[in-house]
């Protein structure tokens, strides 16, 4: 990490190793303690139909569902008769809506031990992202105390918290793509490194279909990223990048086509007639964001600091993070805001965007530590603890975080918090983009939003841009940052007899290396004639 004199100072005696035990140490207790409320109650939403999944692959060792769901072998974690997630492809096989990437990983954690089981695997994954969070930040240029706070935040009062302790599958996306980014930004990534950020962005799309463009953004990058002139092996160098994921994409593709007679990689979706470019860009994000029932940042205002973020970033002089994170995150928002099922969010809130949120935690950073004042630390910290309010009212009221147990345009947990902190009727100012997406009644949370963007910008605007430093971008994809010297230095074809019938022209003698580095001396002028 480069040094910065000009960085803040916070006294701050404890080491990193320190600070990540003592994360660590909070997000377990966190997580374990939401997930034991949990465990109590039986599984809602998608939740169940993934356990079904594990039942399926370990007790009659199987990808068809209907077996299990026929046999009622989930009447021990949920007693009351439930709806199959399989649908009829244009062949009349039964395609399973979800993939069984999450069920492949905590199958034997399952069958040990059940439903608590799956959610250990849960659990772990999120902590280790919790970790990767940490270390992308320090690694990114943000000072020990800032990276602590903003990764503290993160865990109370954000998605992180909410799904560590559910069976969905967002913990088990977000902690491969936080590592990938790390290692694409890495100066000097050992294989060991490459070859596993590899393998878990080929195993993104076994987990779900709409991770599918993390694969090929984070896949591209992560080769670009090899530099096989400085690697003892040569080209060689490219095998621990891109083998692994080969192997496991390509391994998807033939379960698919042999299994569904498809090569898509959401087959479920796929038999619904999902696809992209369904829905106008500004009416799914709307939905993403401010949904009163599924939004993001109407949920958990903690990640509204991000926008600002990345606007702050776009001052620095070298960018490789903001090229790196940006992209990702700009790409995945456009495929998931223009899905049909998939745009202005789903239930539990926030859930389609929670995989973004470990790579939105830098943005956050890079605003504190721009800014450097204790008045935007204890907004931040009061943001979260809505968050967080938010979390702890789903974990103790379990129907209630699943928003559509509810009338339309209506979230259970809102309006608990809103009549218990006396604010009467405060979440119907939210939208109900989903409900009512023709109406507009977004656009003006858009030109809120824009006023907090441009607030936050403008007084980020002051402080030293050298307070953030970060890798040179010389270092980054060093493939193409020689294309260009490559073309320069070709010379042009030497014309042939069939173009102009011309010889080529003699080459010039090669310069002498006694005069390497001095400038030639101009050629002697004409003789007058006598």
């Amino acid at each position: 990490m480069a040094a910065d004199v000009t960085e803040p100072k916070l006294t701050f005696t404890f080491g990193d190793r320190h600070v990540i035990a003592v994360l660590a140490t909070l997000a377990t207790a966190l997580f374990t303690f939401a997930t034991r409320l949990r465990l109590n109650e039986k599984p809602w939403g998608d939740e169940p139909h993934y356990l079904i999944m594990s039942i399926a692959l370990g007790k009659y060792h199987t990808f068809d569902l209907t077996r299990a769901y026929k046999n009622d072998d989930y009447r021990a974690f949920y007693p009351d008769p439930i709806d199959m997630h399989v649908f009829p492809n244009s062949d009349g096989v039964m395609v399973p809506l979800h993939n069984f990437g999450g069920p492949l990983l905590w199958m034997l954690p399952f069958q040990w031990w059940g439903r608590a089981g799956a959610a250990a695997v849960i659990v772990v994954a999120s902590v280790l992202t919790v970790i990767n969070v940490y270390w992308l930040l320090r690694e990114l240029g943000i000072i020990k105390a800032y990276a602590g706070i903003v990764t503290g935040l993160f865990i109370v009062g954000t998605p992180l918290y909410m799904y560590a302790s559910m069976q969905f599958i967002e913990p088990l996306g977000a902690l491969p793509v936080v590592f990938a980014v790390r290692t694409v930004l890495r100066r000097r990534p050992s294989w060991i490194r490459v070859a596993v950020a590899s393998a878990g962005i080929g195993y993104l799309p076994w987990i779900h279909g709409r991770f599918t463009i993390f694969a090929v953004i984070l896949g591209a990058l992560l080769i670009l990223r090899v530099d096989h002139r400085t690697w003892r092996f040569g080209k060689l160098a490219y095998i621990p990048a891109v083998a692994p994921m080969a192997v496991i994409l390509l391994a998807l593709e033939i379960f698919n086509l042999t299994r569904y007679g498809s090569l898509n990689p959401a087959p479920g979706n796929e038999a619904l007639g999902d696809g992209l470019f369904q829905i106008p860009l500004q009416t799914g994000l709307a939905g993403l964001l401010f949904d009163r029932q599924f939004g993001l940042l109407s949920h958990f205002p903690l990640l509204a600091i991000a926008v600002p973020g990345m606007l702050l970033a776009l001052k620095r002089r070298v960018l490789p993070s903001h090229v790196v994170i940006l992209g990702t995150i700009v790409a995945y928002v456009l495929a998931v805001g223009t899905f049909k099922t998939w745009w202005a969010g789903w239930s539990p809130p926030g859930r389609l965007l929670a995989v973004l949120t470990p790579l939105l935690a830098y943005y956050v950073a890079v605003v504190l530590q721009r800014l450097h004042v204790w008045v935007a630390t204890v907004v931040a910290a009061i943001a979260a603890l809505a968050g967080f309010l938010v979390s702890v009212s789903g974990d103790y009221y379990t129907v209630e975080r699943f928003t559509e147990s509810a009338k339309p345009g209506t979230d259970p947990v809102l309006n608990r918090l809103a009549e218990r902190l006396h604010l009467g009727d405060a979440p119907l100012l939210l939208p109900a983009v989903r409900e009512t997406p023709d109406t507009g009644g977004y656009v003006l949370w858009y030109f809120v939003f824009a006023m907090f963007v441009a607030f936050v910008y403008l007084a980020g605007w002051y402080g030293p841009a050298s307070r953030i430093p970060v890798e040179p971008l010389t270092p980054l994809f060093p493939v193409l940052r020689r294309l260009p010297s490559r073309i320069r230095r070709r010379p042009p074809p030497p014309p042939t007899a069939l173009e102009g019938g011309l010889e080529p022209p003699p080459l010039d003698p090669p310069p002498d290396p006694t005069h390497a580095g001095r400038r030639t001396p101009p050629p002697d002028p004409p003789t007058p004639p006598a």
